[in-house]
């Protein structure tokens, strides 16, 4: 009987127990997010089923699921988190953002975010983890070497220099070929300046799918910058702090007196015995050193993150002292950044960003020959028996009275005997050219849910930057400042005062709302922009100074002049975005952006840049969701519009007349051209995502084409010396580009290996009104060094190809190209390509406890230089020093070599002789560090590291470092030209990083 009622019992309990685990439950709590932030729009799903609700404004939520189910959260950007039920009625979770991974968050074709799973487009990713450990100055310096598609060329070694950032070649001959950058939603074109210690990663949007909503600004390219931010209920401190010395990479080997003497006399006896004057014996100034000096380099950054529930705040103070190898160039930098994010009701959020730089530096004459006064090239050329000081001759010259004549006097320097107007290149040096800059970037926005899947986002933001240059060549320590222009009793001394200011304004509103259905999303964004740019110039010059005057004072200046500039361009826009995700299988998204802008005249103001792009995620089909070795399996496709108007003057549709308002005669400025139109770039791409092995192997594949039509181009007419803009011609750029990301030892040992590479084919494949387009003269040959035409790529090379130097005369031969018997200008071909067939960058990252080593090398192969400062430095005409590659020089009947006779008239024009390989790989940076764990002394950590950069090259370039571009802007017409640059340095540097 007992045993009976324990049966019945059990069973009642057993019964029981399956009746209220069965029970349905009514489930409530709130989603956060690693701060403590509440979550509006988290996804809360019953496992196993397609029930499921989201959470509200406040990241509340309530559901209704059987007690024994299991609920699972997402949001996007988060990892997915699941919570087994067990009878409970309150679950509270936070999601934390996922990790570095394909599905990882990316701010993405502008106004949004979306995993990086999901996009459809041409997306590289630079985490700060790719650059944290090494010293950086500059946005560039973290891309390079980093991304995909993105070549970067350091082309100065100077402080303060800025890199080129070219994504997928250049596509416009006078338009930016530039990237946009986007800092927290504040768009500007100039990221001089910017902290890089604040940038937590960077998203490099490549082809138009991308970059088609952001219009005009973004047809070459777009960076997005995120920068830190604060933490909810945390403290977070650091301070950062590296002090560094810099030293020429190479130095050009240049003739020693003695055989300097001896070229001299084969060119004119004049030279040599101008050379052997009583004045110069015993002298011997090797220029080189004298102006190459040790750089030092010094950074401190102190920030604070942290806030509470409802505030956030990031804040930091940075400080960057750059002394160049080369005096009196300097570079000095403050920064203030200040991120605040408040939740200020359940409807409403705003995001608040400030930066403030201030910067100054001192700059060399460089990237010039030297009848332009570049300092590098007169260290090279100058002879080495003239001193200094002119105080340091044997002999000094005086006047009747006995005093000494100008350039004997002590704190003059010594004047060139063979040209009084060229300069030594200490007293190129002793020029002022200083420019302090002051920079305000700001931004505020405001997140308000008008519905529950609703947010509209009003924005402004304000880019404002105030440069003043200061140039100054006193009256008395050097030739030119003495003679001016040959008028030496009312020119004495020269200078200049330009100060600019760059105002940019731009206004966002923003409607964007998402629908979920069982098997599907769809997200729907529309905005529209206003931007304003406003830009002044006020400059004044003058010459003729008092003989004491040591700094630029205009008002006591004897000769006068006065520029004022003021212009505006405006602009509007409106945009939108549609992505429809089905199964998380099939993503199709599509752009549109249509902007009107004043530079151009009516009937031609607004361009319309549709883009439409898709993605086809293999790895969740069914034949593959359970597959073992491959984790992601992605095709992309994408097809899009951007436009161009960067070259364009602000009214450039006008007539314009220039009245100086110091003599009120007016001028004609500018012929206008009402027809002009919208550069337009096509661009196609297709490409391919991979993940292996739970993605620690990762590759991405894209190929290539875009076009730009209706290109910028330039025309003078006769007798007018000022531009006239027309639409014409087609360039265009195809490639492939490949990365490889993998994870090769996980644990207490860590390694992981970035590589990518990039293939880029630029031609011009039309040009406009003139057939044959030269760019670049080269004052030494007055000829010059580059021609666009019909079938070439952009900024090729034009000049004579080199047959053989003739055994019996010693002239250099060239070959007849045209085959008409004899050699004439029509002889002239292309030469030499500077754009690179391929570039590459190869990081590893190890890691074992507190140690870290880290080693990025960078390489470019196939892009041509043409080395004009070696061009310089063998033409043998003259009495410059010339390099040790002249003592092969012809000198007798029969001798065989490749470098003419001394004084070769058939020498001095642009050829082939001068194009060489600019291939190189280079050991960029490595970093080597111990990270100590101080928690007893109410320290997180402290990290010392040493980092050596551009420590090895290998190359076969003769000149100073093969990054270079004498000519190098904004358009990138000029690029892998050398004349005269500033060498690039190698750099030792000690730092610490603290945190607390």
């Amino acid at each position: 009987m007992k045993l009976k009622k324990l049966f019945i019992f059990c069973l009642s309990s057993l019964l029981f127990s399956i009746y209220v685990q069965a029970q349905d439950v009514n489930v409530k709590g709130k989603v956060n997010d690693e701060n403590g932030m509440p979550i509006p729009g988290a996804t809360i799903l019953i496992q196993g089923t397609s029930k499921g609700t989201t959470s509200d404004l406040d990241g509340n939520y309530q559901i209704k699921a059987a007690s024994s189910g299991t609920l699972v959260f997402s949001y996007l950007g988060y990892t997915s988190v699941k919570e087994a039920i067990n009878g409970r009625t309150t679950i509270n979770v936070k999601l934390q953002i996922e990790s570095l991974s394909l599905q990882e968050v990316v701010i993405n074709v502008g106004y949004g975010t979306q995993k990086m799973k999901n996009s459809t487009n041409a997306v590289s990713k630079v985490k700060s983890d790719a650059f944290e450990n090494r010293p950086i100055v500059s946005v560039a310096q973290a891309i390079q070497g980093n991304a995909a598609g993105v070549n970067v060329v350091q082309t100065s070694g100077k402080p303060g220099a800025s890199f080129d950032v070219r994504i997928r070649g250049l596509s416009s001959i006078n338009s930016e070929n530039s990237p946009l950058y986007v800092i927290d939603g504040i768009q500007t074109k100039d990221i001089s300046g910017l902290n890089t210690e604040d940038i937590v990663d960077l998203s490099i949007l490549k082809d138009a799918t991308a970059t088609a909503i952001y219009g005009v600004n973004g047809s070459s390219g777009v960076v997005v910058i995120t920068t830190k931010k604060g933490k909810s209920n945390k403290n977070d401190f650091q301070f950062t702090s590296y002090l560094g010395m810099s030293k020429a990479v190479s130095n050009v080997d240049v003739l020693n007196l003695t055989d300097y003497k001896t070229l001299i006399n084969e060119i004119n006896p004049s030279y040599l015995t101008t050379a052997n004057d009583p004045k110069y014996t015993g002298i011997n100034t090797n220029w080189q050193d004298e102006i190459l000096k040790t750089g030092i380099d010094q950074n401190y950054n102190f920030s604070y993150a942290g806030g509470t529930d409802k505030v956030r705040l990031y804040g930091a103070l940075g400080y960057q002292t750059v002394d160049g190898i080369i005096n009196p160039s300097k570079y000095n930098r403050f920064s203030g950044k200040i991120n605040v994010n408040a939740n200020l009701y359940s409807w409403l959020k705003t995001d608040v960003s400030m930066n403030i730089i201030q910067s100054d530096g001192s700059y060399i004459s460089d990237n010039n020959s030297v009848g332009q006064g570049g300092a590098v090239m007169s260290a090279l050329v100058t002879p080495t028996f003239l001193p200094i000081w002119g105080s340091q001759l044997n002999v000094r010259e005086t006047n009747a009275d006995g005093s000494y004549k100008d350039g004997f006097k002590d704190g003059q320097y010594a004047e060139n005997p063979y040209q009084s107007g060229w300069e030594n290149p200490v007293s190129l040096l002793s020029r002022k050219n200083t420019t302090a800059v002051n920079r305000y970037l700001s931004s505020i926005s405001f997140d308000v849910n008008v519905l529950h899947n609703l947010v509209w986002k009003p924005m402004v933001s304000l880019d404002w930057t105030r440069s003043n240059n200061v140039q100054f060549v006193d009256p008395f320590s050097n030739v030119w400042g003495r003679n001016g222009d040959n008028n030496p009793d009312s020119d004495k001394g020269r200078g200049s005062n330009t100060i600019e200011n760059n105002t940019n304004w731009n206004f966002e509103n923003t409607l964007n709302y998402s629908l979920k259905f069982d098997n599907s999303d769809l997200n729907l964004l529309g905005g529209m922009s206003m931007q304003k740019n406003n830009y002044t110039k006020d400059a004044n010059s003058g010459t003729g100074f008092p003989v004491e005057l040591t700094d630029y004072d205009f008002n006591v200046a004897k000769n006068q002049s006065f520029e004022n500039r003021e212009n505006e361009v405006k602009s509007l826009s409106y945009f939108g975005r549609v992505t429809y995700n089905i199964k998380n299988k099939y993503i199709v998204n599509g752009v549109f952006r249509e902007s009107g802008a004043s530079q151009l005249a009516k009937g031609n103001k607004w361009g319309f840049f549709p883009a439409v792009s898709a993605a086809w995620i293999i790895s969740n089909e069914n034949f593959l969701k359970d597959a073992t070795t491959i984790s992601e399996l992605k095709l992309r496709g994408g097809w899009g519009k951007t436009g161009n108007l960067s070259g364009l003057p602000a009214y450039s549709s006008f007539d314009l007349n220039y009245t100086n308002p110091l003599t009120n005669a007016t001028t004609l400025d500018q012929i206008g051209n009402p027809d002009l139109r919208w550069e337009t770039t096509t661009d196609i791409n297709l490409g391919l995502d991979l993940g292996l092995i739970k993605n620690r192997i990762k590759f991405t594949a894209d190929v290539y084409k875009k076009n730009t039509n209706d290109l910028l181009q330039i025309i003078y007419f006769p007798g007018f010396s000022k531009p006239y803009y027309y639409n014409a011609g087609e360039i265009e750029n195809k490639g492939l580009e490949l990365g490889i990301n993998t994870m090769n030892f996980t644990g207490d040992f860590k390694w992981n290996s970035n590589f990518n590479i990039s293939f880029n084919d630029n031609k011009v494949v039309k040009l406009g009104l003139l057939k044959k387009l030269p760019f670049q003269n080269l004052t030494s040959v007055g000829e010059s060094v580059i021609l666009l035409t019909e079938g070439s790529s952009l900024g090729s090379f034009y000049g004579y190809k080199v047959d053989k130097v003739d055994p019996t005369s010693g002239a250099l031969l060239y070959k007849d190209i045209n085959g008409d018997g004899v050699i004439t200008p029509d002889d002239r071909t292309n030469i030499g390509n500077p754009n690179p067939k391929f570039t590459f960058g190869f990081s590893n990252d190890f890691s074992y406890k507190g140690f870290s080593l880290d080693a990025l090398i960078t390489g470019s192969q196939g892009g041509d230089i043409f080395n004009a400062s070696r061009m310089d430095l063998t033409l043998m005409n003259n009495y410059n020093n010339q390099s040790t590659e002249v003592l092969n020089r012809w000198t007798t009947a029969g001798q065989i070599t490749d470098v003419p006779k001394a004084n070769d008239a058939s020498a001095l024009h642009v050829s082939n002789r001068f194009v060489e390989d600019g291939s190189y790989i280079r050991l960029k940076a490595v970093t080597l560090g111990y990270q100590f764990k101080l928690e007893n002394l109410k320290l997180n950590s402290i990290k010392l590291y040493v980092t050596g950069q551009n420590l090895f090259t290998i190359t076969n370039y003769k000149g100073f470092d093969p990054e270079v571009g004498a000519f190098n802007n904004a358009t990138g017409i000029g690029q892998g030209i050398d004349l005269g640059t500033y060498p690039q340095v190698k750099t030792f540097i000690f730092g610490l990083k603290a945190n607390f």
